[in-house]
């Protein structure tokens, strides 16, 4: 288990440095992309300095209040997931690049960035055993990933179906292989075992009855 920690904090060191340190002003959209107020450019400005500063528990002050009139804004969003990110909150870091992927589905360096956080929250998931949630997370790094990386990410998910089967066929139990089927109905080898299962068990129950 020690091991395993000492990759996870390895993992998002390598990741942190990947994204960019949180005061380098090129990892941050330092324009608007919509017309605003002079009190929203005002106030955009002011989170902007403070996040070139490193100032960051002030800046995500600053950018949660801009949000509120202007929650299309992919600046801010860009620029929140990279604070957060950078306060070790992955969970927010997520939601906020997501939105800001939904606003801008080509946005490149926004795309590589999300993809990179959802790794680490799978990382941290897989940690804590919450494999279905690690599946989940890794199913659309997956879909954002290029073709050549899918593969990879491909074998993570099939090594965690592998440990939840594993755990399923620990519990011997009717309902946990049917409740796999139902969340994995193409896991490779898994699946086509569990079907096994559940049929050798309907015709023993049969023949009982």
């Amino acid at each position: 288990m020690k091991f395993f920690k000492f990759v996870i904090i390895g993992f998002i060191v390598l990741n942190y440095i990947a994204l960019g340190c949180a005061t380098a002003p090129s990892q941050f959209s330092e324009y608007p992309s919509q017309p605003l107020s002079r009190f929203d450019r005002e106030l955009f400005a002011r989170a902007l300095l403070h996040q070139q500063k490193g100032q960051i528990e002030p800046a995500i002050v600053l950018w949660n209040k801009f949000l509120q009139k202007n929650p299309n804004s992919f600046a801010a969003r860009n620029n929140l997931g990279l604070l957060y990110y950078a306060n070790d909150d992955v969970t927010q870091a997520v939601y906020h690049f997501d939105q800001g992927f939904k606003l801008r589905p080509d946005a490149v360096q926004l795309i590589m960035r999300l993809a990179r956080v959802l790794k680490i929250r799978a990382s941290i998931l897989e940690e804590n055993r919450e494999y279905d949630e690690a599946i989940m997370d890794l199913r659309r790094v997956a879909k954002l990933s290029p073709a050549k990386e899918q593969e990879d990410v491909d074998r993570q998910i099939e090594a965690l179906e592998d440990r939840i089967f594993a755990q399923v066929k620990k519990s011997n139990s009717m309902e946990e292989y049917q409740g796999f089927l139902k969340k994995y109905p193409h896991s490779p080898g898994n699946s086509d075992e569990a079907r096994l299962w559940i049929e050798n068990r309907l015709q023993v129950n049969k023949m009982n009855n």
